[in-house]
């Protein structure tokens, strides 16, 4: 299992999977809290332009990556810590400790799948990463 982890393919699967708790993540923070924030200030139409763009590229990344792109994988990678840690461990730590009441429990589950399906993401590939030599 471990070494299914470390391939190529174990760390696009957990990346495809840590890109869909985000999503459903992010269906839960539109619904519940950027609704609220973005039609109050007229910018929804520029969340959900951001919000596709961004999911667009890691998308991307995954895409290029099945081709054996380093540079793609790596890409989607950052985008997992960047999301992991900017926002999953952030909205633990502080916008909305754990028990989070915002949306409960929906919003407590899609956050907490998001946090540990983004840290087996990131540990997967970057051992992948780490193990596996650049081309000259």
């Amino acid at each position: 299992m471990k070494t299914r982890l470390v391939s190529l393919d174990g760390s696009i699967t957990v990346l495809a999977v840590a890109l869909l708790t985000f999503l459903g993540r992010t269906f839960v923070d539109f619904q519940f809290v950027y609704s609220g924030l973005a039609a109050a200030s007229g910018k929804a139409a520029l969340a959900t332009l951001n919000t596709m763009a961004l999911f667009g590229v890691w998308l991307w990344g995954l895409l290029a990556a099945t081709r054996g792109s380093r540079r793609a994988l790596t890409t989607a990678w950052v985008f997992n810590l960047l999301f992991l840690f900017g926002i999953g461990f952030g909205t633990l730590v502080s916008y909305c400790p754990s028990p989070c009441q915002t949306a409960w429990p929906l919003m407590e589950i899609a956050n907490w799948a998001n946090v540990i399906t983004g840290a087996i993401a990131a540990v997967a590939v970057g051992a992948y990463l780490w193990r596996r030599p650049r081309p000259i």
